[in-house]
């Protein structure tokens, strides 16, 4: 992985023993710094406009001008750090640190895709880009309080849950939330964020996805693209055809299922490279589990470990893996919750969210524990909903898919970009900043409907229209719609189980 962690001594210099071999340092009077991992996604220079400060870049960091984007070379930084207000026009996953002789700043991405975390000693401050730094250190002890708000959304595991909650769940440790921004000095440690709120500019979604899905290809890089049979790839798919670039395709899990099937007649009619890795092949024990758990915490799945075992794999012809991830929030389809609140006359409020975000896990702690579990989860909740805007007329699906866009990207079951970046680029064009500021100018129905999606592959490649969709065993024709496709596979399932 990319990685870095350091520390700001209060008073003198205190001799620690190194972490890991790194590849750059900074070290001054009062500031140490270190950093590593995949040369790909991590650079380090000389600040161009602050002598004697160093710039660590963590990630893959997009910078967008309009509707089109890139990748900032030498002279895009030049300009971006004269201001570093300027960083916010990035997108994409990344964390920025600079260094002084007795200061650090850092900044993260807009929607936490990166953080940092920070722990306060009394001699000095900790910091560092990942839990398993703050676990090499011996400091991941876990704030049963703020477990709260984890223990009752993502217990047992769920994919399709998340956590309310802008902090880290370790004792004494604070982190970069979205749009963060770290002060640290004699003064302490001064640390803020931004949640979400989409912005007032009206852009073409259509050339955004576009641009966003082209950009790895336009700048060179090997790219391969996750494909299935579903919904959300499909677009991405459209445009990567329009434009007659080369991609190759790959699909995981399982060749038994009409999602690989359908895949795989999708690739050999459109004439692409397809790879079929099976999930059998990547099951490699308990200790690709174990390592898995360690790096992202408690609350993982540890059957999701195989997960991560295809990335190293792509990575030997591959640059970067392309994917539809997150696509599900341009049609609606991520929480039934969302769809049913349609018929809710008043906006959301704490009881209906408690009811669809708690799991009211079977717990194993001592009373004292779950009492406090409890508190954490009703404090961050309620705290969560009190930064939500007013919905001023924005439809109760919308709005509820802007406490979503808040929290989900740095849930613990999102995928782990500080990890990624050792093994390959995840390019996910519907993950970012700039297209979910899109989001919405369009209408609950014209989510329902999946136009975005619709239109995307009617004006860029219809050809893919003739296809069925499917979703792991089940397929429907192209034109059922989520919610059709829900109740399909729900009554073909209870069939079956009969």
């Amino acid at each position: 992985m990319s990685w870095l962690y350091g520390y700001f001594f209060k008073t003198g210099k205190i001799d620690r023993p190194p972490l890991r071999p790194h590849l750059h340092s900074f070290e001054a009077a009062k500031v140490e710094v270190y950093a590593g991992g995949s040369g790909k996604h991590l650079l380090h220079f000389p600040h161009p406009h602050k002598p004697g400060e160093t710039v660590f870049i963590l990630g893959d960091p997009i910078l967008r001008k309009g509707a089109d984007f890139r990748y900032p070379d030498s002279d895009d930084w030049h300009v971006l750090l004269a201001d570093e207000r300027h960083l916010d026009c990035l997108d994409g996953h990344w964390l920025i640190l600079i260094a002084a002789n007795s200061e650090i700043r850092a900044y993260n991405d807009l929607l936490c895709k990166r953080s940092l975390y920070l722990y306060e000693l009394s001699d000095y401050f900790y910091f560092c880009s990942d839990i398993t730094l703050l676990k090499d250190a011996g400091l991941a002890k876990i704030d049963p309080e703020k477990m709260g708000a984890y223990w009752h959304t993502q217990f047992p595991p769920h994919q399709r849950r998340y956590a309310p909650g802008s902090f880290s769940y370790y004792q004494d440790t604070q982190m970069l939330f979205q749009r963060g921004t770290l002060l640290l000095s004699d003064q302490g440690a001064k640390i803020s964020y931004q949640v979400f709120s989409p912005d007032a500019e009206v852009q073409n979604l259509h050339k955004m996805l576009e641009n966003m899905t082209l950009l790895p290809l336009r700048a060179g890089r090997k790219v391969c693209l996750g494909l299935s049979a579903g919904m959300d790839v499909r677009p991405l798919l459209a445009i990567i055809m329009n434009s007659g670039l080369p991609i190759s395709t790959v699909h995981f899990g399982r060749d038994t299922t009409e999602d690989y099937r359908l895949a795989r007649r999708i690739a050999t009619d459109l004439g692409l490279s397809f790879r079929f890795i099976a999930e059998r092949s990547v099951d490699t024990g308990w200790e690709s589990v174990r390592k898995y758990m360690y790096s992202r915490g408690f609350g993982y799945n540890p059957a999701s470990s195989c997960l991560m075992q295809y990335f190293p794999i792509l990575a030997e012809d591959f640059d970067v893996f392309l994917g539809g991830y997150y696509g599900e929030i341009f049609r609606c389809r991520m929480m039934a919750a969302h769809f049913f609140s349609l018929f809710k006359l008043r906006t959301p409020d704490y009881r209906y969210f408690t009811g669809y975000l708690d799991l009211k896990p079977h717990s194993f702690f001592v009373p004292e524990v779950n009492l406090s579990m409890h508190k954490g989860f009703v404090h961050s909740l309620k705290d969560s909903l009190a930064q939500m805007p007013p919905p001023d007329g924005m439809p109760n699906p919308l709005w509820m898919n802007l406490f979503y866009v808040r929290y989900s990207p740095r849930s613990i079951n999102m995928p782990d970009f500080c990890h990624l970046d050792s093994q390959i680029n995840d390019h996910m064009p519907y993950l970012q900043a700039s297209l979910l500021n899109q989001h919405w100018k369009y209408g609950a129905w014209a989510q329902l409907d999946e136009q975005v999606h619709r239109r995307v592959i009617r004006e860029y490649f219809p050809q893919l229209s003739r296809y069925p969709l499917a979703l792991a065993q089940h397929s429907a024709p192209y034109n059922y719609r989520p919610y059709a496709m829900k109740i399909l596979v729900a009554l073909k399932t209870r069939r079956e189980k009969h």
